[in-house]
């Protein structure tokens, strides 16, 4: 089980706000930023989402890669996952101005759910590092992070409950929602975990790959969420922290069925 402390940062305009650093980079270096940190997201998204979906995977060795394979990831992307990142994406002026949040819940059969761990992708401005190259190290750095996030994904508790889908006489599903803002880290009950899962740094700030996951699981097989010991709210999110274009949460698993 995972144990860390996490900066929660408060985020800047990544792109629209020129900081010192990032004025010194290249129109074409700004652009090749700005996609590859598109994919980062993306993939990020790709990885948390598949990692829920209740099976193993394996993955054979590509002796040639392509140019769909981003980071030397030989991952193929689930298309509503990328419709549900796109959608969320949307009408952002400029990437990572606002954290990017995957959340993701326990639904009973019942329809009662219970929030078990919260993903965030963020930028810290003020950390960076001038004498990246874009092209090379910032690009390489970005697929150590997703390697990271690959396997840290299949160590919280959650991963375990995924495995455990429709197995159980009161079935559950593990669903998932993309949202940008604060993560709502209250929705996580008393005594939840933070981690820090990678850091890119870059020439405009630090972009960092988190997470916030429960740790008091009370749900067995012969309980539904109604007898879990946890506070419900009125409201799933605080008025102020409320995410852009909330959306209902959807089950990782496609093929899943009561």
């Amino acid at each position: 089980m995972l144990s860390a402390n996490v900066e929660v940062f408060i985020l800047d305009s990544f792109f629209a706000n020129r900081t010192m650093s990032g004025s010194k980079l290249s129109h074409q270096d700004r652009k090749d930023l700005e996609k590859f940190t598109r994919f980062l997201i993306y993939k990020s998204l790709q990885i948390i989402v598949q990692s829920r979906l209740g099976e193993k995977i394996k993955t054979k060795s590509k002796p040639h890669n392509s140019g769909a394979d981003w980071f030397n990831l030989a991952i193929k992307d689930i298309p509503d996952v990328h419709a549900e990142t796109k959608k969320a994406l949307s009408g952002q002026q400029s990437l990572l101005s606002q954290n990017v949040c995957v959340e993701i819940s326990l639904k009973t059969s019942e329809g009662d759910t219970m929030i078990l761990e919260t993903w965030y992708i963020g930028l810290n401005s003020d950390i960076c590092d001038t004498s990246a190259r874009v092209s090379y190290t910032v690009y390489n750095r970005m697929g150590i992070a997703l390697k990271s996030l690959f396997s840290v994904s299949r160590v919280t508790p959650a991963y375990k409950l995924s495995r455990r889908q429709g197995q159980c006489s009161e079935d559950y599903v593990i669903c998932y929602k993309i949202y940008l803002g604060d993560p709502q880290f209250y929705m996580l009950g008393e005594g939840y975990q933070q981690a820090k899962v990678g850091n890119v740094p870059t020439p405009v700030g630090t972009i960092s790959i988190n997470v916030a996951y429960r740790t008091k699981l009370l749900i067995t097989p012969q309980k539904t969420c109604k007898e879990v010991l946890f506070d419900v709210k009125d409201d799933h999110f605080k008025k102020d922290n409320s995410p852009k274009r909330p959306t209902t949460p959807k089950p990782c698993s496609l093929g899943y069925r009561r």
